[in-house]
């Protein structure tokens, strides 16, 4: 397979230049700083093309194909048809199905659940689903009288192979589908990965239901949320003075939240108390203020504002009776106007009428100074509120309440169209009428004018993220193709692995690709490598749509890693888990899979 440096026209170390230690350079410092997590995702990716396009290696074209490229457009389209799904309240309604369906003990119930995920996961968006499915697996731990640790991993690794049974289940699968059409390799339709995938999804679901779950953590947690938290803090009456600073202000412009951390939980007025007030409660002179915190920032409220402390009344530990309210977990989910974001940022207080108790995110738990921390997907906020604030808040897109919380499951009557158009998109692409960018295109286009989405919803709602890691990370693709680095990446490749035979040279892109996707996006990882799987392929003597599978499977393999795949991120907190929880599951199931495509790829796609 080798001769005179060259292997099938692929140049070896001597053909090095400039463009391509150039381009090198920039995918290495790229997913270093991936895997470092200190810059934000979309933002490291569109810087991406302007370094190129600074360095002379592409021109504006090349630098703005992301944006025009087929497999970003189709991506955004799917992205915007299960958001019409959610919109209806198709998907809300699936989940309350789930809740409350006699499904029989807790293990069957747990194994018809994790069913309906892989049946969902293919066609819907899997962060979707993992998001209406989170409390409904919390409730079933909960009927169970088991951690909540047992039950959400299960959850995260189904809908990930779940999404991997058809070609629009996950962003992955359509950037290597998108990517490789637009080399001429366009064979692959929309359901030509199934039978790999089930053979996969069937395998991983009797891992993680026989040997898996006695790997899963059972990590029990307080009952109560104050102790799961450590949530110590204080109540105290504070009176108002004629000659304080907060007569006739309202609890909004105030923001004794953001200031001092401290909230107002009941106000007394002629005998009359009013729990839980509002931020246009206007404080008036004569109030007696029930107010809630750390003792330390009840009384730099107190001397800040001019309120008076009764004597005898020194601050004390709150209890349910003092509070009232309801006490409630809520996940960010993408979409959440809080990312990226801090309480003080969006005047939280204000705007939901809830109160902020502690944070968790990535396992370590916040109560100081929670106005000024960031957030991102994952991160648990407990907050407290009365039934109707809660209600609005788990209404708005991104937050996951982990109890149940009684609110309108959709205002708008459409989800049988939603269920239609998805389905008619599904149908076409299968039956070839229309390729699977038209399809979407055309479903969305059918969403927007029937209802079941709107424009202002889709440029608020919609998983931005997704589209722009896609946008900019296209670009470095064409630059490595052109300048010959993938070429030189799959020299070397090649030449490390030809004497492995096929399935072994399968394999070992297969694991390659998971390595690269568990520090970094899954999508950055088919990005760079799918046009390194077509040179492989295609020096090795190996049918190159083996390699693109492989690619889709291997960069769908997230399972070794809480951070690899935004759905465990997701029940990375809610479950309590630890980085080698992931690594002592799957890591495991890494290697099954890994085994079980290197086997069934080469069959179907023989060379």
């Amino acid at each position: 397979m080798c001769s005179g440096g060259f292997i099938h026209g692929l140049p070896d170390d001597e053909g090095m230049t400039y463009e391509i230690a150039f381009v090198l350079v920039v995918a290495a410092a790229a997913l270093v700083l991936f895997a470092m997590d200190r810059i934000r995702l979309d933002q490291l990716s569109m810087t991406v093309p302007v370094v190129l396009l600074l360095g002379g290696i592409i021109g504006p074209a090349e630098a703005l194909s992301g944006l025009s490229s087929e497999a970003t457009v189709t991506v955004a389209a799917m992205l915007v048809l299960g958001l019409g799904l959610r919109k209806t309240g198709l998907v809300a309604a699936i989940g309350i199905w789930a809740r409350t369906a006699p499904l029989g003990g807790k293990t069957l119930r747990m194994f018809i659940l994790c069913l309906l995920v892989a049946f969902l996961s293919p066609f819907l968006n899997n962060t979707a689903v993992v998001i209406v499915f989170i409390p409904v697996f919390a409730a079933l731990a909960e009927q169970a009288d088991e951690p909540v640790s047992l039950y959400l991993m299960p959850l995260s690794f189904v809908a990930i192979m779940g999404g991997t049974v058809t070609l629009i289940g996950t962003a992955t699968n359509l950037v290597v589908h998108g990517e490789a059409t637009a080399r001429g390799y366009d064979e692959l339709t929309m359901f030509s990965i199934a039978p790999v995938g089930l053979i996969c999804l069937a395998v991983g679901m009797l891992y993680l239901f026989t040997i898996g779950r006695r790997y899963l953590p059972h990590r029990e947690q307080p009952p109560d949320l104050s102790s799961r938290y450590g949530v110590r803090r204080f109540t105290t009456e504070l009176r108002v003075g004629p000659d304080s600073r907060a007569a006739g202000r309202s609890l909004a412009v105030l923001r004794w939240g953001e200031r001092f951390d401290v909230v107002i939980v009941g106000v007394e007025r002629d005998g009359r108390i009013i729990s839980l007030p509002a931020g246009e409660h206007v404080v008036e002179a004569g109030d007696r203020l029930y107010a809630q915190g750390a003792a330390a920032n009840l009384m730099r409220l107190a001397q800040g504002q001019k309120l008076d402390i009764p004597e005898g009344g020194p601050p004390r530990e709150s209890s349910e009776k003092v509070v009232g309210g309801r006490m409630v977990e809520v996940v960010m989910g993408p979409g959440s106007a809080l990312l990226g974001r801090t309480l003080r940022d969006l005047h939280f207080a204000q705007r939901y009428d809830v109160t902020v108790l502690g944070v968790q995110s990535h396992g370590t738990t916040v109560t100081d100074r929670i106005a000024q921390l960031e957030f991102s997907v994952g991160d648990i906020l407990l907050v407290r509120g009365d039934p109707d604030a809660l209600d609005r808040l788990v209404d708005e897109p991104g937050f996951i309440p982990m109890a149940e919380v009684d609110h309108p499951v959709g205002s708008r009557p459409r989800a049988a169209f939603a269920a239609a158009i998805m389905g008619g998109v599904v149908l076409v692409a299968s039956l070839g009428i229309f390729p699977i960018s038209t399809a979407a295109m055309a479903g969305v286009a059918l969403m927007v004018f029937t209802g079941c989405v709107r424009v202002n919803e889709i440029y608020a709602e919609l998983d931005w993220l997704v589209v722009f890691v896609m946008a900019g990370l296209i670009p470095l693709g064409l630059a490595m193709e052109s300048t010959g680095a993938a070429a030189w990446i799959a020299s070397g490749v090649v030449g490390a692995t030809s004497g492995l035979g096929e399935t072994g040279m399968i394999a070992a892109f297969y694991l390659l690709t998971a390595v690269m996707t568990a520090v970094v996006a899954n999508t950055a990882t088919a990005v760079m490598l799918t046009p390194v799987a077509i040179l492989v392929a295609e020096s090795a003597g190996l049918n190159p749509y083996a390699l693109l599978v492989t690619v889709m499977f291997g960069a769908s393999a997230s399972f070794v890693t809480p951070f690899g795949y935004k759905t465990n991120v997701m029940i990375y907190s809610p479950g309590g888990y630890r980085f080698m929880d992931f690594v002592k599951v799957g890591g495991p199931l890494n290697l099954l899979l890994a085994i079980v495509a290197s086997i069934c790829i080469p069959f179907l796609w023989p060379s």
